[in-house]
């Protein structure tokens, strides 16, 4: 193994260097240090690498080596460092093409929901923010869910020192649940109905109805989670869409056969009855949906993005750190947004 500034060079094999690099996304993706018991749990559960802890503590011992990790105690774990965060924003770009798609069919997989007898695990995206802004973040949010431009009002909520999904809530912030649109993906496999999610995009509304993408993003081409962009980038008016009924919204486009139309009605009914949004449009056999070409045999479908609470108080000018199609949890664990007192 050749080493370069602290760089994973490769010499090494191109899967060992992809745990490496799942290692320190989870890492970076954590609020806090971590062991390796923790990291060998979410390796598994979130990237489908099966390494033991011991497997694990080599890896970091070689990442603590070149500088991408730190330790922060014995009992606490490692955090990455700031090389370690460069280094996964350069290295593996092919690893990294296709990363939202895979992240989409991982979850998708690992959703149990049972929209029937409203139980299983569902897929959410997970935010902090600060807990002095509770108020003002939640204030901005609510039009969102009351005008329904969201997967779902249910959500879950977890202060400092409190868990979420497995995640510690660090001091001073608050953590945020929203339902995912994977649910549907999902709750679709489990039918025998196969999803194939092509866009995330910034959805015009006219007069409240769709109208059409005005950007898209392929999740099979992108490194990047297409709402965290789009949000990043100020690029959404939902405040405006849901006080004049004009404006862009985060939304997702999927593919589903056409032969399944009927069966996909019946289950997303259900969804709705478990409180499940449905899509903003439901097309037909090989018609166009919102300016997007469907394939042959095929039905798009046009949902909302799970974000769009969150975008519309990024809009506020609120403090928000996102990570969409974050993890699966409990469908026990959601609560009503409007039940929620900040």
């Amino acid at each position: 193994m050749r080493e370069s500034d602290g760089k994973l060079v490769s010499d090494e094999s191109h899967e060992v260097a992809r745990e490496k690099m799942a290692i320190l996304r989870i890492l970076a993706d954590s609020p806090k240090a971590m062991g390796s018991k923790v990291i060998a749990r979410l390796l598994k559960d979130d990237y489908g690498i099966d390494l033991s802890e011991r497997a694990v503590r080599y890896h970091l011992g070689l990442l603590d080596e070149r500088g991408l990790t730190s330790k922060v105690s014995r009992r606490d774990g490692r955090q990455v460092t700031d090389l370690g965060m460069e280094e996964m924003g350069n290295a593996l770009v092919g690893d990294k093409v296709g990363f939202v798609i895979d992240k989409i069919e991982l979850l998708a997989y690992q959703t149990t929901f049972d929209p029937r007898t409203r139980s299983g695990l569902i897929p959410i995206n997970f935010s902090l923010f600060p807990a002095a802004e509770l108020k003002r973040t939640f204030a901005a949010m609510a039009p969102c869910f009351k005008a329904g431009l969201c997967v779902s009002n249910l959500v879950a909520v977890a202060r400092e020192g409190e868990k979420l999904a497995g995640v510690s809530i660090p001091a001073g912030q608050i953590g945020f649940a929203t339902v995912c649109s994977i649910v549907f993906n999902g709750v679709l496999l489990k039918a025998g109905i196969p999803t194939d999610s092509r866009f995330g995009g910034i959805l015009q509304l006219d007069k409240r109805k769709p109208w059409r993408f005005s950007d898209l993003i392929q999740y099979s081409g992108s490194s990047l989670d297409p709402s965290e962009i789009f949000i990043a980038g100020r690029m959404t008016s939902i405040r405006h869409a849901v006080g004049t009924g004009d404006g862009k919204i985060l939304a997702n486009f999927r593919e589903i056969p056409a032969m399944s139309l009927g069966l996909a009605e019946t289950i997303i009914a259900n969804l709705k009855q478990a409180g499940i949004n449905g899509p903003l449009i439901l097309g037909g056999s090989c018609k166009p949906v919102c300016q997007v070409p469907v394939g042959l045999n095929k039905v798009g479908v046009v949902l909302a993005g799970g974000l769009n609470p969150i975008a519309a108080a990024v809009e506020a000018g609120c403090t928000v750190s996102n990570k969409a199609m974050s993890r699966v949890i409990e469908f026990s664990e959601l609560s009503s947004f409007e039940t929620i007192s900040p």
